[in-house]
């Protein structure tokens, strides 16, 4: 039996939880999964339809922190647990060290920077006998949080093969495009993806026909909205909210570039980056910021370019030099998605724990 201790699991959305979602789907293929993550009564229908067992834990955080440790500590005890894999380091802080491999994960942004949060993560992470950090970067800015002689690998995230887009979800990207240029951004709406910077990209492609779809839900939202309405690109940019399933792959199969340079905003920026392998794995050229794990997301000059996401006149050059020769770039992208599937990589991830 495999466990994985979860605070971010879906059917909430976001990169971790797609990433534990991966991770026990794949890992359900060859052992029994049994999911330990926070949630109540309104992820029973996910958990139904799963095919692994989920247990959810509700309540205050330490309460739930607290349960949630409790059942992993008893469900090793009865001898059938293999290995332990958590989300972060916030999901076995809880825990007593155990006889059993425990796989954390790695993201970056919950690293901290202040030395006496730092001993509180190394405290937690001297439970773990692997670190699995989702980029180089990642794995430096946790570097001071670190007890000695953790092994840490970096296993960039894996990605799902894409949902077939059917002829209505094709139709649905047909209608967000015009002749021009078509944009793509996807992902939550925070302001160190960069997604300000792709807006304003558009307006100065010089090229009417341009459309940006940006498709997510978050709380920067309102500021974006407000910043198409100054810039006077309300006909060109269109915010579509969460996109799932056949239609995420239908403007991911028809965008010409997919546009996000991220930066860092304080101490936040990206960590690796998934949407950018998905972007390529459907063939679609990427623009990326130059901070954080996205550099290693992208591979540049193979599935698109890294620029400096602060430089507006760099991202404009960069999108203009993909939409020139955006053909050129689809074989590439491809190959570069299809080495971070989940099928190719999940091995890699389970012998971390010598499974």
């Amino acid at each position: 039996m495999i466990l994985i201790s979860a605070q971010a699991f879906p059917p909430a959305s976001g990169g971790i939880q797609n990433l534990m979602k991966g991770l026990a789907e794949y890992a359900s293929q060859r052992h029994e999964v049994v999911v330990l993550a926070d949630g109540g009564r309104e992820a029973r229908p996910f958990d139904c339809a799963a095919p692994y067992r989920v247990e959810r834990f509700s309540g205050p955080r330490p309460l739930r922190r607290w349960l949630k440790a409790r059942r992993l500590a008893e469900l090793v005890r009865s001898g059938q647990v293999r290995a332990v894999y958590a989300d972060s380091w916030k999901s076995i802080e809880a825990l007593r060290p155990l006889r059993v491999p425990v796989g954390a994960y790695g993201h970056g942004n919950e690293f901290p920077t202040d030395p006496r949060k730092q001993a509180r993560v190394r405290a937690a992470l001297s439970k773990a006998t692997a670190l699995i950090c989702v980029s180089r970067e990642t794995h430096g800015r946790g570097a001071p949080s670190l007890p000695g002689g953790l092994p840490v690998e970096i296993i960039h995230p894996p990605v799902f093969p894409h949902t077939p887009a059917s002829a209505e979800d094709v139709a649905y990207a047909g209608g967000i495009w015009d002749a021009g240029p078509r944009l793509l951004t996807m992902s939550r709406l925070i302001d160190w993806k960069g997604i300000d910077q792709a807006i304003r990209a558009v307006g100065r492609l010089g090229s009417p026909d341009a459309r940006l779809a940006i498709a997510g839900i978050g709380d920067d939202r309102a500021r974006l909205e407000r910043l198409v309405t100054e810039l006077g690109l309300a006909a060109q940019v269109r915010f579509l909210g969460r996109v799932e399933g056949g239609r995420k792959t239908a403007l991911l199969e028809t965008a010409d570039v997919f546009l996000q340079p991220g930066r860092q905003v304080g101490q936040e920026r990206e960590g690796f980056g998934i949407t950018y392998v998905e972007a390529a794995l459907a063939g679609t050229p990427v623009i990326s910021g130059n901070k954080g794990g996205a550099p290693e997301a992208v591979a540049d000059g193979v599935a698109g370019l890294v620029v400096d996401g602060d430089d507006l006149d760099a991202v404009v050059t960069a999108t203009r030099t993909v939409l020139e020769s955006r053909k050129g770039w689809r074989d590439g992208a491809r190959a570069h998605g299809e080495r971070h599937l989940w099928s190719v990589q999940i091995e890699h991830i389970l012998g971390v724990a010598g499974l």
